[in-house]
Order: C-alpha cells, then structure tokens, then sequence
C-alpha cells in the first residue's frame, strides 16, 4: 500500500517544527519572523496560553455536542461576539470555512428576494466550492457550469455597478479589500455607491470579511472601518484564532425571510470552536488589543518603505507591498525568507502580502526593514 498527497501546493522549501509567538521554528535551529500568520489565521499568535486554556478545558468538559442540543460555549460565544458587532440585531449561522460561510450567505440572500442572479467583481475570490467558485475570478473554472447566473463586474467602477445592479439581481458580494487580487482597497466611495444600487434594486449586499474581520483592519469589521453596512457578512480564517471556522452573519430581519431549516452543518458550532472563537473575540475587544494592531501597522508601514518597495497598500495588518519594476514577489519573497523573514504573495507578481498575527508587536518591524535593506546587496 502507498499514500501520496496531492500536489495542490508548492511549499516553500523550509522545515518547520515549532512555532512560537510571531515566529517559526525551523528544523536546522533558525527561528522566522512569520509576517503571513497562516492566511490570516493566527489572530492571536503561535501557542498563545490563554486560548490552549481555554480550548483545553473545553475539551474536557464537553468535546463535541450534535447541534440538536444547546450548550454553554454557544451562549458564551454569542455574548463575546455580540460585542464587536456593528450597530444593529444580528443572527449568525456557525460552519466550518470560509467557503462554507459564502456557500450560505449566498443561499440565504437568493432565497429571500427569490432571484438568481449574482453580482461579483473581476479579481475577487471566495471560496472554492460551486457557488463560492461561482462568484470568484480565478485563472481555472472549478466546475463545468455555475448554479446561478453569475455577472462579473470591474472593482471599483461605480456606473458599471450602478448599470448591472437592478431587480433582477439577488445578490452583490465583495471583499472590502481584495486580499488575493494583492490587497487591493475601494475607490473613496465605491462601497457606498454599490450599497445604495442593492438599496435602490431590493439586492443584498454581502460582505466577505474571511480575512478582513476579527480585528484585521485595526477595528473588529472592515464594514465599521468603511462605515458601510452589509446586509450580511462572512468570515472564518481567524475567527477562532486556528480552528477551523466560518461565520454568516445576517440582519435579523432578513433572516424572518427564509426557511429556517435551509442551513445545516454537522461540525459548525462545535463546543471546542465555540469556545475558541469566544476567546479571541473577547481577545480583539479588550483594551489596548486594536490600538496596538494600528500602531504595529504604522510600524510595518514605515519598515516596508525600504529596499525595492516602492509603495503600501492596506490597512491595519493586511498590507500589500508594491516592488519596483523589475522584481518579481515570488523571488523577493524567497530571498526575505533566506534572511528570516516570512511574508506572502499574490495574484499580482509585483505585490507582496503581510498578514500576521494581530499580536506582533511594533518593534518587530525593524527586522523587516533590515532584511528589506539587505535586497539592495545583489543575490
């Protein structure tokens, strides 16, 4: 007998053993600054104390529970994540990913305003899975054919949006930054505009917050950071600081307009994840947590001006770094992490991520900096 796995990734060319804090631990000794944090996931660091508490009591406690009976974590969970809401009532329905999380909110807008036609913007993604696919701009088509009527729209471009959106439109779905398509912001006013088209049409307007929520931006939501409010919104990726997650979050109005037995999950809303999840939200609303995530973003800012960066794009600790002409990410990336340095690339060869952990602290930035200043000395 013989087990391979499937050649999906094309790993970087490093062993990694442990993982501490804001670092990784390599096989031969040398410890990395990890300024990609996992895709976003690791809110709250490598082996934060508090959270393997937290998930460590859980499990003892009470391990797994069918979602056919309540339990404790849930309610803890509700009351931690209330607090970082927007203004509003809010229901929220708990899965196991990003893709998941999309997949339903998708589902519950169609079925409340009864169409089947989808608004989406050329460089988003949202998951991989039918209709997640469906609304992402990915280089290979995922299945054959989409379960809806999907319509791609450029990012940014108000008339297109204002033309495209009307009532026979069910949905509109966005990340407010595109993080994949190399973090790439709103034009000032686009999100309100595309917000007042779904007003104006009856559409939903759905936010995909996988990887700009949970305190990303330097506030809990990017809709409190562009003061727009979605009709619903996803995220996962860090919400549980590491276990598996995803989030639909929708206006407890909406949610009076669909069958309430049109969702279901047999792992979402887990004790264990439940209690993961309470404890980072608790985490992101404690005093000083989001102020630090802004100044350790002011930090990186300035740190990431160095070398062959010629420009930042972002906010909070989701920024984009643009190269010269002439260099390409993967390569540059490569060559920080020869030098200690972990960052992440994109779709766009010239633009480098940063995702880390939101407890990196402001003096770690100088070792960016340095090895940034080290890429002027030719390879």
């Amino acid at each position: 007998m013989k087990l391979t796995e499937f050649r999906a990734y094309k790993r970087l060319s490093i062993s990694v053993v442990a993982a501490e804090g804001c670092e990784l631990v390599l096989a031969d000794g040398r410890r990395v600054l990890d300024l990609y944090g996992g895709h976003c996931v690791n809110t709250l660091g490598a082996g934060d104390e508090e959270l393997g508490l937290t998930i460590q009591r859980q499990w003892k406690r009470l391990s797994f529970a069918t979602n056919l009976l309540d339990h404790a974590p849930r309610r803890d969970f509700q009351n931690a994540f209330a607090a970082n809401l927007p203004a509003g009532e809010w229901q929220y329905f708990c899965t196991n990913s990003g893709a998941e999380a999309n997949e339903n909110a998708l589902k519950l807008a169609l079925a409340a305003t009864g169409r089947s036609k989808v608004v989406y913007f050329k460089g988003a993604f949202h998951g991989r899975t039918a209709a997640a696919a469906a609304v992402s701009d990915t280089k290979l088509a995922a299945f054959p054919s989409t379960p809806f009527t999907a319509v791609k729209l450029p990012w940014g471009d108000e008339l297109a949006a204002r033309a495209a959106i009307d009532a026979t439109v069910g949905a509109v779905i966005l990340e407010p930054i595109q993080s994949l398509a190399g973090v790439v912001e709103p034009p000032t006013g686009f999100l309100e505009s595309v917000r007042r088209a779904c007003d104006h049409a009856g559409a939903l307007l759905i936010f995909d917050e996988v990887q700009t929520g949970n305190g990303r931006l330097g506030v809990p939501w990017a809709s409190q950071h562009f003061g727009v409010i979605p009709d619903l919104f996803t995220t996962a990726k860090g919400a549980a600081a590491g276990l598996p997650i995803g989030l639909t979050v929708l206006k407890s109005e909406l949610a009076t307009r669909v069958p309430e037995s049109l969702l279901g999950s047999t792992f979402g809303g887990g004790p264990v994840v439940l209690a993961a999840a309470a404890e980072t939200a608790r985490r992101i609303a404690a005093p000083g947590f989001l102020e630090r995530v802004r100044a350790t973003s002011a930090a990186l800012k300035r740190a990431s001006m160095h070398g062959p960066v010629t420009g930042v794009r972002g906010a909070g600790l989701l920024l984009g770094l643009e190269l010269e002409q002439g260099h390409v990410a993967a390569t540059v990336r490569d060559r920080l992490l020869e030098r200690g340095v972990l960052v992440g690339t994109s779709d766009d060869p010239r633009i480098l991520r940063l995702s880390p952990s939101l407890t990196l602290e402001p003096h770690e930035a100088s070792r960016l900096e340095e090895a940034l200043d080290s890429l002027t000395v030719p390879a």
